[in-house]
């Protein structure tokens, strides 16, 4: 492993992992403590989570089905999370969801949309479809708070697909904290290939720079209320 992914990895396994967790949020209210969960667990379980399995085990079991019913046609794998944790938001349950980035290509090659092969089964066009009208759906909704984002399946897809379950998660009452995480100074990333980034502002500049081209600069930062609960996306960075 290199890369966010190793990041993410040592990350977990240091003796200040929620130390260092906490400094992250904590100016969005989160609360992370060393009886919450969180996958993946470390460095010999890295696999990343998929919010279906994670609701199904850390919240009511039907919200995994239901998630799942939101956002495909047929069931099949959803999106993997670089990190998943519980935590505490203003007295209640909710989540940490993490994306990490090492550098730049990371994002840069995450511009596009989600594509479709052109021997694509009857079920992925099916869930193709459902993927784009279940964001279309949420950004409808977000546009009632604030103007501006636009979010989809046909760009920036990673990251209008983060948001949107972000969305849906506070829209059935868990709050969430979304957090994109650029790892400063990674040196099996200085190849000569990739641009890492040496500062937190080179960090800020790339994703929010990245987060215009879909209007998501626009709610960075910002509790949006989605009518059960509310959900933040928030912008930081971390040198290990």
């Amino acid at each position: 492993m290199k890369g966010s992914k190793n990041c993410i990895a040592k990350l977990i396994e240091s003796e200040n992992f929620v130390k260092l967790m906490n400094s992250l949020v904590r100016k969005t209210g989160a609360v992370i403590s060393p009886y919450d969960n969180w996958m993946p667990k470390g460095v010999n379980y890295n696999t990343e989570a998929e919010l279906k399995d994670f609701l199904k085990y850390n919240f009511e079991p039907n919200l995994s089905k239901e998630i799942v019913k939101w956002w495909l046609e047929v069931d099949a794998t959803t999106p993997n999370w670089d990190l998943i944790s519980t935590c505490t938001i203003g007295g209640k349950k909710g989540l940490v969801l993490v994306e990490a980035k090492a550098h730049y290509n990371e994002l840069a090659n995450e511009s596009k949309g989600k594509g479709l092969d052109t021997k694509a089964s009857e079920n992925s066009k099916s869930n193709h479809a459902k993927i784009a009208q279940a964001i279309s759906d949420v950004n409808a909704e977000i546009n009632k708070t604030v103007t501006g984002v636009s979010i989809s399946r046909d760009c920036c897809y990673q990251l209008s697909n983060r948001v949107a379950h972000a969305w849906w998660l506070a829209n059935h009452g868990i709050p969430v904290v979304l957090l994109y995480l650029g790892f400063l100074k990674v040196e099996d990333m200085r190849d000569g290939k990739n641009i890492i980034f040496e500062t937190e502002s080179d960090w800020e500049k790339c994703f929010i720079e990245h987060a215009k081209k879909v209007g998501v600069d626009r709610i960075l930062d910002k509790w949006i209320d989605c009518g059960n609960s509310s959900f933040i996306t928030i912008c930081r960075s971390i040198q290990l």
